[in-house]
């Protein structure tokens, strides 16, 4: 069965309220067993619509669903699984709830009219202040505990909060989305994925605040596994492809990223155990990536365990490859683990890094207030190193290499302040930028233990070391 909404008495026109109607058309689709709901072009307001069962909501090319800027048009719930406690009034624009066989598809586009609710900038470079909780959507579009799901070619964006929530959900393919949401638009993510399994993530284009594609899990969730992203273009202030932190209570495991290019992302790849919860079997392939963003203490690869005061034992990440990842760089690569943690058996291969400048983490970085930053390990917050690794067990790295400095620094790499992710202070050129004669490592590795480094190291800049190691039972092949 196939239905356009106009049929059912949506205007299309932008002024009228047309979430009945919508939902009237998928209501029907779904009562006669399935089918596809066209939204054809025009624009429509609404507040909540739900999927269900069996339903192809299709947005025709110049179809754009526009969210209200009258919370009261939204269906709040409450929600009992996403933390320690029971969430109250959520509100979303497009649910699907423990729907089986489901898809949004189509070349047209929903928007959140995000700007409605938060606040306006305070100054350029300011963080991004929102409402309150309820005061603002939760997730533009919401797949909870779903089964068979596809979302294909459609833009989202313009949001006040995450973009897209695969939650606990199975049998899920994201193909060929675009994602384009405001630079001051708070907690911006992209694609977040919580506790779900067997998930293909392809050829999407993101372009966001927060973190682009971000696998999590939840206290009283599941496991997260099984999970593919390929192909995607990504530009990000934060995380490009990012597994944990401060949202990693179960497991997370079997994931591969590949043939992805980042730009303007402080941390092209992020995998953090934060939580107690064991982080393994990663792959990341295949990736070019840059950090050309006014944001300090960037880093193209940062791996980290770290026990939040919230953990529920030691955490664990293990069974971690990079191979193949290419970046343009002012920053740090990052592979640290709090004492108590368990990182083991990382490799590196074929890690390229080329500096048009080299930010100095010394002045500032012991002091940065971001709880992805290697809290536990403060002398590797400020080590002057291109490859800072510490606590790790098993570490392998093999065609590591280092493009320094030379010459002036390309105009796009020059920037008058920056700031810093978790905090609202500015921070002066000073506060970033290497003395002439300070001399900065290739490699620094402290307490690392098993595994090889495979030559040759790169030498370090400006006099520096080419390979610093302390208190390391590490091999060294030539």
């Amino acid at each position: 069965m196939n239905v356009d909404v106009r049929d059912y008495g949506a205007s299309g026109e932008g002024g009228k309220l047309d979430t009945a109607s919508i939902q009237a058309a998928i209501d029907s689709v779904a009562a006669a067993g399935g089918g596809m709901v066209v939204v054809s072009p025009g624009q429509y307001r609404v507040g909540t619509v739900f999927l269900l069962d069996n339903v192809r909501l299709h947005l025709d090319a110049g179809a754009v669903l526009v969210g209200s800027t009258d919370a009261d048009d939204y269906t709040h719930r409450d929600f009992d699984g996403a933390g320690t406690e029971v969430q109250h009034d959520l509100w979303h624009l497009l649910v699907a709830d423990g729907c089986r066989d489901i898809a949004l598809t189509g070349q047209g586009r929903i928007d959140g009219s995000g700007p409605s609710f938060y606040f306006p900038p305070e100054r350029e470079l300011a963080w991004p202040r929102p409402f309150p909780e309820n005061g603002r959507m939760r997730t533009m579009v919401e797949f909870h505990r779903c089964r068979g799901v596809v979302v294909e070619d459609v833009t989202l964006g313009n949001v006040s909060n995450w973009t897209l929530h695969l939650h606990e959900s199975d049998d899920v393919v994201v193909r060929g989305i675009r994602i384009e949401n405001p630079p001051t638009a708070p907690n911006a993510d992209g694609i977040d994925i919580t506790g779900c399994r067997n998930v293909r993530i392809n050829g999407c284009r993101i372009d966001t605040c927060d973190d682009a594609i971000c696998l999590k899990t939840n206290p009283r969730g599941r496991t997260c596994e099984d999970i593919t992203v390929d192909g995607c273009v990504i530009r990000t202030h934060c995380v490009a492809l990012k597994v944990g932190s401060s949202e990693t209570y179960q497991d997370v495991r079997n994931v591969a990223f590949s043939n992805c290019v980042v730009r303007g992302s402080s941390r092209a790849i992020g995998l953090y155990s934060h939580q107690g919860c064991i982080v393994e079997n990663i792959s990341a392939s295949n990736i070019v990536c840059d950090t050309c963003v006014p944001l300090m203490f960037t880093r193209p690869i940062h791996l980290e365990c770290y026990n939040h005061e919230r953990a529920s034992g030691p955490s664990t990440m293990r069974n971690i490859l990079i191979a193949g990842l290419l970046a343009e760089t002012n920053g740090r690569c990052m592979v640290t683990a709090q004492p108590g943690c368990d990182l083991s058996d990382i490799t590196l291969r074929d890690v390229q890094l080329r500096y048009p400048v080299l930010d100095d983490p010394a002045p500032r970085a012991a002091e940065a207030p971001c709880g992805q930053f290697s809290k536990g390990n403060p002398r590797a917050r400020v080590e002057r190193a291109a490859l800072v690794a510490e606590g790790v067990r098993d570490l392998t790295v093999e065609g590591f290499l280092c493009k320094w400095p030379a010459g002036d620094t390309p105009d796009r790499w020059l920037f008058e302040k920056k700031m810093a992710n978790g905090c609202h202070d500015l921070f002066e050129p000073a506060d970033w930028t290497l003395a002439a004669d300070c001399p900065f490592a290739a490699v620094c590795a402290r307490n690392v233990n098993g595994g090889y480094i495979r030559g040759p190291v790169p030498d370090g800049f400006q006099g520096g070391e080419a390979l610093r190691m302390d208190e390391c039972n590490w091999a060294v092949i030539t």
